[in-house]
C-alpha cells in the first residue's frame, strides 16, 4: 500500500518571560489556525501525491512513457481502460469545498490513443466529475439549517473553517432533502410499522397565504427504554404532508401494518382519516387536546369566566385521577358521564357537544385489550405528548419572526429535520453513506533532538 508524507513547518517562539514569548494562548491561537488551514491543505497536497503515482501507473515514468499499460478507470470518451498518455496538467486549481474547508489540487490530464479524449483522471476515481462540493459537507451544513437559521449555520461552520454561507446552507437543504425520498413511502424503505400511531398537525408560516401553511404529521412510538422514571421513546417518522388536506395521508398511512391504537387531537378531519384507514383500530382521543377544546367550547357558550376555568380544572383532574387510580373502563366512564351532566345542567350547547362526540374515544386507553397489547411499551398513550414535544421543536425553527418560507422550501427543510430527529432509516442510510469510518491508518513523527 502506498504512503504518503506531509511536512508542516512552523516557526514557534521559545519559553520565557516578556513580550513575545511562547505563551499557552499563543500555542491555543496556533492550533485554531491550523484547524481551519492545515486539514485543507494537508488532503490537497495527499491528493497530488496520489495522482501522481496514479499517471506513473497507467502511462509510465515521465520521460520514459510506456505503451498499452491498464489502468483502473475507463476513458469517458470511448471506455477503453489501457493505453493512455500524459498530457500535463491544468493551470488553473481545481477548487472543491469539502467538510474540512477548501481543497485546490491541480488536476493532470491524460489522454485516450484511441479517441484521444482528454480527461482529469483523478475526478473519475474519486467521482467529482462536475461537482464543487462533497456529499459530507452538504449533509453536514443541511444537518446544522434544520436546527438553527441558515445564517447561524453559515457562521458556525465557518468558525471551523469549512466554506459556508447562508445562501449555501440553503442549497444544500435543497440539495439533500430530494435524496430522503423514502419518507412516507414503505416501498422505498420507509418504517413500516408502530404499535401505536400519533396524527396531529401545525400551522407554520409559509406560501401566500396570510396564516401559512398546515404541516401533517404522522409518528409511530414502536419502544421504550431507559430507567423508569426517564423512559425515552423510540419513534418513526410514519407520514408527513405540507400544504395538503388530512386526506392526502392516507395514501401514506394505508401501506402501514395496522397499529394497535390511534391517537389523535379530535379534530374531525383527523379521525375521519384514522377511521377511513383503519377501520377496526381503536381511537384514543388526547386527553390534553380535549380539555383544551372545552375551553374553547366554553367560550363559544359565552360561559362565565371563573365557572369555565373551574370546569376545565374539573376535566384535568378527573382524567389524572383515572389513570392514577388505575380505575377500569366502565369506572371511568361512570366518571365522565356524572361531569358531562354538571355542564348538561346549565345548558352550554357547544360543550356538552364535544363532550358527547368524544366519549367513546376518551378511554380507549383503558380497555383490557389495548392495556395487554401495550404493556410493552409501558402503558397505551394517553395524548399526543410525543408529537407534540416534536412540533414544538419544529415550530420553533421554522416560525421566525419577519421570515416567509416558500412552501418548497418548507416541504424540504421540515423533511430534514424530522428524519434526523427521528433516526429515519433514509436518514440514517444518507448520513452512513456520507460519514464512513476512517479505514486509513497516519501517524505523527515527532523530531528528536540530542537523539544519538
Amino acid at each position: 500500500m502506498p504512503t504518503i508524507s506531509v511536512t508542516l513547518c512552523a516557526e514557534v517562539p521559545e519559553l520565557g518571560e516578556g513580550p513575545g514569548a511562547l505563551s499557552w494562548s499563543m500555542v491555543e491561537a496556533w492550533a485554531v489556525a491550523m484547524r481551519e488551514e492545515v486539514p485543507a491543505a494537508a488532503l490537497a497536497v495527499s491528493l497530488e501525491q496520489v495522482q501522481d503515482q496514479l499517471i506513473d501507473r497507467v502511462c509510465g515514468p515521465r520521460w520514459l512513457p510506456v505503451r498499452g499499460l491498464p489502468a483502473p478507470f475507463g476513458c469517458p470518451g470511448c471506455g477503453v481502460m489501457q493505453d493512455f498518455a500524459r498530457k500535463g496538467k491544468r493551470t488553473r486549481p481545481r477548487r472543491v469545498d469539502t467538510s474540512v474547508g477548501v481543497v485546490r489540487v491541480r488536476l493532470a490530464n491524460v489522454g485516450c490513443r484511441d479517441c484521444g479524449r482528454v480527461f482529469a483522471p483523478l475526478l473519475l476515481m474519486l467521482d467529482l466529475t462536475g461537482r464543487r462540493r462533497t456529499d459530507r459537507l452538504a449533509v453536514d451544513l443541511a444537518e446544522l439549517a434544520s436546527q438553527m437559521s441558515f445564517a447561524r449555520a453559515g457562521a458556525v461552520a465557518r468558525s471551523f473553517g469549512v466554506p459556508a454561507s447562508p445562501g449555501r446552507a440553503h442549497q444544500a437543504v435543497a440539495d439533500i432533502a430530494p435524496r430522503l425520498e423514502s419518507v412516507g413511502r414503505v416501498e422505498l424503505g420507509g418504517p413500516s410499522r408502530a404499535a401505536v400511531v400519533v396524527l396531529d398537525g401545525t400551522g407554520v408560516r409559509a406560501g401566500r397565504r396570510r396564516l401559512g401553511v398546515n404541516t401533517n404529521i404522522a409518528l409511530g412510538l414502536s419502544a421504550r427504554s431507559g430507567p423508569r422514571r426517564r423512559r425515552r421513546a423510540q419513534t418513526a417518522l410514519l407520514g408527513l404532508t405540507v400544504d395538503q388536506p388530512w386526506s392526502a395521508m392516507q395514501a401514506q398511512l394505508a401501506a402501514l401494518e395496522t397499529p394497535t391504537v390511534v391517537v389523535v387531537d379530535g379534530e374531525l378531519a383527523v379521525t375521519r382519516v384514522a377511521e377511513l384507514t383503519w377501520p377496526d383500530v381503536p381511537i384514543q382521543r388526547c386527553w390534553w387536546h380535549l380539555a383544551r377544546a372545552l375551553r374553547w367550547a366554553l367560550y363559544a357558550d359565552k360561559a362565565p369566566h371563573r365557572w369555565s376555568r373551574d370546569k376545565r380544572g374539573e376535566l384535568s383532574a378527573l382524567l389524572r385521577s383515572v389513570a392514577r387510580e388505575r380505575l377500569t373502563h366502565a369506572q371511568a366512564l361512570a366518571r365522565y358521564d356524572a361531569f358531562v351532566d354538571t355542564v348538561r345542567t346549565e345548558d352550554h350547547h357547544a360543550a356538552l357537544e364535544l363532550l358527547t362526540a368524544a366519549r367513546d374515544q376518551v378511554f380507549t386507553c383503558l380497555q383490557p385489550g389495548i392495556r395487554r397489547d401495550l404493556t410493552r411499551l409501558g402503558g397505551p398513550e394517553l395524548g399526543s405528548g410525543l408529537l407534540e414535544r416534536v412540533m414544538r421543536e419544529l415550530n420553533a425553527r421554522t416560525d421566525i419572526g419577519g421570515s416567509r418560507r416558500s412552501v418548497e422550501g418548507l416541504r424540504d427543510l421540515i423533511t430534514i429535520q424530522l428524519t434526523r430527529m427521528t433516526s429515519h432509516p433514509a436518514w440514517a442510510t444518507l448520513r452512513a453513506s456520507t460519514h464512513p469510518p476512517n479505514p486509513i491508518d497516519f501517524k505523527i513523527n515527532h523530531l528528536k533532538f540530542n537523539a544519538g
